[in-house]
C-alpha cells in the first residue's frame, strides 16, 4: 500500500468540496481521451494537437498521467487538502468519464475514493507535510506508510446491504484491550506528541 498526495485545485478551480462531496479524484487534461490502453507515443500526441504544451511541460504531464493512471492501485491512499484540514481516502481503479463534455471545466481522468477521515493540518507530522507541499500534481509518499501516522485519524468502515457500519478488520477483543492499555500508558509518556496522539486514539476508538 502506498500513500499519494494530489492537488485538488486544476487550471486555477479549487475542486476539494466536489471530490469530498462526490467520492473522486482527478486531474487534468480532459479532451485527451481514455488514456489507460492507449500508449505513450499517443498520450504525447494528444497532449501536443490538444493543448500545444512545451517540452518541459509535456514532460511534467506525462508523468503525472503516468502516475494517476499506472501508478497508483486500487487500495493506495490519497491525501487532499485545505487551509486546515488533510483527508484521506482509499482509492479505487482508474476510470475516464466524459459524459459531461470534455472541456476545461470538467474532469475526466478520475479515481473514485472512499473517504476514511480527516486531520488538522497542525496535527500531521514532518513527512506528510513535507508531501503535501511538494510542487507535482501527485506526490507519493517516499517512506514507509506508517511513518504518516495516520492511524488515529482514519475510520475504516464498510457498508452491509442492510445499510449498517461494521469494521473491515477484525481484531479480537483480548488484543483490543492490549492495545487500549498500551495507549492509557502512553497518555502518561514524557513525550507531549505521544501523549495527544494516544489521546486522540482512545477518543477515535470510543466514537467507533
Amino acid at each position: 500500500m502506498n500513500l499519494f498526495h494530489i492537488q485538488a485545485t486544476l487550471q486555477e478551480t479549487d475542486w476539494t468540496a466536489s471530490f469530498l462531496e462526490n467520492n473522486f479524484i482527478g486531474i487534468g487534461w480532459p479532451a485527451t481521451g481514455d488514456l489507460e490502453h492507449e500508449p505513450t507515443e499517443e498520450w504525447k500526441d494528444q497532449l501536443v494537437q490538444r493543448y500545444k504544451i512545451g517540452k518541459t511541460e509535456l514532460s511534467d504531464a506525462l508523468d503525472t498521467i503516468h502516475t494517476f493512471v499506472y501508478v497508483m492501485q486500487d487500495g493506495d491512499y490519497v491525501l487532499i487538502k485545505d487551509d486546515e484540514w488533510a483527508y484521506v481516502g482509499d482509492m479505487g481503479d482508474y476510470f475516464y468519464d466524459d459524459s459531461h463534455g470534455t472541456g476545461e471545466e470538467y474532469i475526466c481522468h478520475r479515481r473514485g475514493v472512499t473517504w476514511l477521515g480527516r486531520i488538522p493540518l497542525t496535527e500531521l507530522n514532518d513527512k506528510v507535510l513535507e508531501l503535501l507541499i511538494h510542487y507535482s500534481i501527485i506526490a507519493k509518499f517516499e517512506h514507509p506508510i506508517s511513518q504518516a501516522q495516520l492511524e488515529p485519524w482514519v475510520s475504516i468502515t464498510s457498508v452491509t446491504n442492510e445499510g449498517e457500519n461494521h469494521s473491515s478488520v477484525r481484531v479480537d477483543e483480548g488484543t483490543i484491550q492490549e492495545a487500549l492499555n498500551v495507549l492509557k500508558k502512553s497518555l502518561h509518556s514524557e513525550q507531549e506528541d505521544l501523549r495527544i496522539r494516544a489521546a486522540a486514539a482512545i477518543l477515535q476508538y470510543a466514537k467507533s
